[in-house]
Formats: structure tokens, sequence, C-alpha cells
């Protein structure tokens, strides 16, 4: 039995502005299970938050899906019209934004926002709204449900809205959370409430949860499965055990390099930049593995994925030579 609730086939996206075109996410496939947590990890700018926004459909104007198929439960959401893609999201996928203050209405109640989802998709009828809001609130973790219900967002504070976000997401029971970047700005202690509530909704509603972060502490502790994103290409994919135990992309040895370790006693924490000259020799703008230096003849072109191990995948320059790395 198929158990990929989404999958995403060779997607790319650019955005137009006059006569100008900047793909911003190209040839990217990925695939999440059900009840799977799937981390999309990479620097600022590597393409992510694109390829999330691209899920449900919400680019920015200028945003174009130029090529790919996302299929959800069956379904290519690309061929879904706008009047059903407003079924689906956050009815069946839920998006937890990383900017909370920019995510909730200034002049609404924090109650009225979270049933807005609810009073949409009709789920349950309106007179049981406010007790529906008054679990959620209780579930997401606030001691005085009735007290924050009738709050303002200015009230709150961040971890606070971050927990309303959530709230709003799960309020209609989705098979599918996309959390993006959901503790960005959030001190260490909230940022762990924030995904513990995020880990337990999974488990109890037998959910799934695309995890997009550029933090691999938060990814070694919630995420099953991890793609490593660059310049808006997958470089790197396999499950977070094989990831952390042998990585094989510079890139991917830079990110998790770049993570402080005081046992190591480094006098200074390497940056990207470093795995990119001292393993491969390279420009810093595209990567080679290690052993792929200025010999192979297809510097400027990336290949498609290569699987070195089992399901162990890995962007190579010259497929011919795979059988280099041991």
């Amino acid at each position: 039995m198929d158990q990929r609730l989404l999958q995403i086939k060779n997607l790319s996206v650019s955005f137009h502005q006059h006569k100008n075109k900047i793909t911003a996410v190209s040839d990217v496939s990925l695939h999440i299970e059900k009840r799977q947590t799937v981390a999309l990890i990479g620097e600022s700018g590597s393409g992510k938050s694109i390829t999330s926004l691209s899920v449900l459909r919400l680019l920015p104007s200028l945003g174009k899906i130029e090529n790919g198929s996302i299929t959800f439960n069956g379904i290519n959401l690309l061929h879904q019209s706008e009047k059903e893609m407003r079924k689906i999201r956050g009815n069946e996928i839920s998006m937890i934004f990383q900017d909370a203050i920019a995510s909730l209405n200034p002049s609404m109640k924090v109650g009225e926002q979270i049933t807005e989802g609810l009073k949409y998709h009709k789920l349950i009828p309106k007179a049981d709204l406010k007790t529906e809001a008054l679990q959620l609130l209780q579930q997401v973790g606030f001691s005085n449900p009735s007290h924050t219900y009738n709050q303002y967002p200015s009230q709150l504070s961040g971890g606070m809205k971050q927990r309303i976000l959530i709230a709003m997401a799960i309020s209609c029971k989705p098979q599918l959370i996309i959390a993006d970047e959901p503790t960005t700005s959030l001190d260490v202690t909230i940022q762990r409430q924030v995904l513990n509530l995020i880990d337990k909704y999974k488990t109890d509603s037998n959910a799934s949860v695309l995890l997009i972060t550029h933090d691999f502490g938060v990814v070694a502790e919630y995420a099953d499965w991890v793609y490593v994103m660059l310049g808006g290409h997958i470089v790197e994919s396999a499950d977070v055990y094989t990831l952390f135990k042998n990585p094989l992309h510079p890139y991917t040895k830079a990110l998790i390099g770049s993570i402080p370790n005081p046992e190591l006693g480094q006098e200074r924490l390497k940056s990207i930049q470093d795995y990119t000259f001292e393993d491969t020799g390279y420009d810093g703008r595209r990567f080679a593995p290690e052993k792929y230096t200025y010999e192979s003849k297809s510097f400027d072109e990336p290949s498609s994925l290569v699987e070195v191990e089992p399901l162990h995948y890995v962007r190579f320059f010259d497929e011919s030579k795979v059988s280099l790395i041991g």
C-alpha cells in the first residue's frame, strides 16, 4: 500500500519581472510519507520556503511554477482550481509561518482568528465554535483559555503568538502541517515547547510534518528524513541517522560543521566557504563532492541525484565516477 502523502516531482519555480527571469527552485523532487516528519534544510535563499508555498499555490504574484507536479493524496494540486485549493488549505494541509506578528490580524481577538478556519470549512456547528477554540487553546498549552480567547495578538508574547498559529493550523485536523521556520526569533526554551506541540499533534493525529529549517540541531531531534537544499536544488537526502553519520556532500558537511561543538575545542568555527575550498577547490556557487575536482568536465551542469548507498542520495557533477565514493 502506498504510504506517500505528498509527492513533489521535478518542481521548478521562477520569478518574472519585465524581461528578467530568476529561477528560485530547480528540478526539486521530494516525498513525505504518512506519519512522517521530513526536514527541508538549507541557508536563507536556498529555495525552502518557495518550495513549501508552491504546495499550497501561495506563491508571490511574480512567481510561476514552470514545471513539475505536486501530488497530495493522489491529487495533483497543480491541476486544481482556486476554489478547490481553498477547500484544501487549512483543512487538509495547514501552514505555520515563521512570522507570527505578520500572520495574525492585530484587530481581531485570538478566539475569532482560531475559529475562522472552522467557520469557513463548516466542520462544526456555529454554536460549538467557542468551545472548540477553548479546547484548542488548552491543547497548545494555555492555562487560562477563556482569558486568552478574548485577548488581541499585541497582548501576547512571541511564544504565545506562535502557539496561537499552531492552534489555528491544527483546528481542522489537517493530514499535513508545513512548519516554515516556526521557531525563528524564539528563545531555546520556547523553541522546544513549540516543536514539541507540533510533534505531539503529529503523533496524536497520525499526521505528517514538513519542517523547514536551517537548524541541524532541530533536525536531529525531530526529523525522520532530511532533504538538504542549496541554490534551488536538493543536493543530498537520507534518513536523519544516515545523514549525520555519513554526510557526503560538502555543503551538508559544511552545515553540520557550522554547529558549535565545545567538546571539539575548535579555535575558530568553520564557515561554509571553508568547506568549499578545502574539500573541492570549487568557487562556492555550486558544490562538487570532495573527490571530484577540476578533472571533471561537467563542472557547469549539476547532475541528478545519485543513490550512492541504499536510500542515500547525493547530487554529483559526474555520475560516471560514483564508484569513487568509498
